[in-house]
């Protein structure tokens, strides 16, 4: 008999909430994402993150390539925030357990322009408005624990 294949598969990845501070403000790092195949913009805005994909890769450091990829910044992480677990649905990308590592980093250097092209636009916003560009729950979750650490530092 053939062996079926699962039906989810599990991922683990990693990301930042990246923030900096500007005239006593604080602003976070956002990314909307392309579509399958680098199509058209996805239409929400999320934090970078991606996959454990490299042999011996540990999750910062993930997290830390990431932001330099999609959000086209370098940062450094300054706490962990915790894991986000959520089901993704796709046909193009197979069904999927996701595992996501957040963390809270601070920005060094960098534009977001200069993200990569997996990624449609990315751009910092006022922490007041992050709330309002965000889609899925768990991101308005991370996005809560980052801003109970921010208010604490």
């Amino acid at each position: 008999m053939p062996e079926e294949k699962p039906k989810w598969k599990r991922e683990i990845s990693a990301g930042g909430v990246v923030y900096k501070k500007e005239n006593n403000l604080i602003f976070i790092l956002l990314i909307m994402p392309k579509g399958p195949n680098f199509g058209p913009p996805v239409g929400y805005w999320t934090f970078p993150k991606g996959l454990l994909d490299h042999d011996g890769e540990d999750k910062e450091e993930v997290a830390v390539r990431e932001v330099k990829e999609e959000g086209g910044v370098e940062a450094g992480i300054k706490q962990e925030l915790g894991m986000a677990k959520y089901f993704r649905k796709s046909e193009y990308f197979g069904n999927a357990i996701k595992f996501v590592h957040f963390y809270l980093m601070e920005y060094v250097s960098g534009d977001p322009g200069n993200h990569d092209e997996e990624v449609a636009e990315a751009g910092w916003f006022p922490l007041e408005e992050v709330p309002k560009k965000l889609k899925f729950p768990h991101d308005k979750e991370i996005f809560e624990k980052s801003v109970k650490a921010l208010h604490l530092r």
